[in-house]
């Protein structure tokens, strides 16, 4: 009986995780191929900022 509600609580936590980590996998994912683009443009000497201000003009 015990070990019943034990195991019943980690499923529940189990479906919390698992429901998150694909979401956090993609923040991840984002935040990583951001810095590779600010590293190469520094690279070439053209500031993001100024990039940005050219998408709105």
């Amino acid at each position: 009986m015990v070990f019943e509600k034990r195991l019943m609580k980690r499923m529940g936590k189990n479906g919390v995780v698992s429901e998150y980590l694909p979401w956090l996998l993609i923040a991840i994912a984002v935040l990583v191929i951001l810095m590779i683009t600010i590293f190469i443009l520094k690279d070439k000497g053209v500031s993001l900022i100024e990039q940005i201000k050219g998408v709105f003009r």
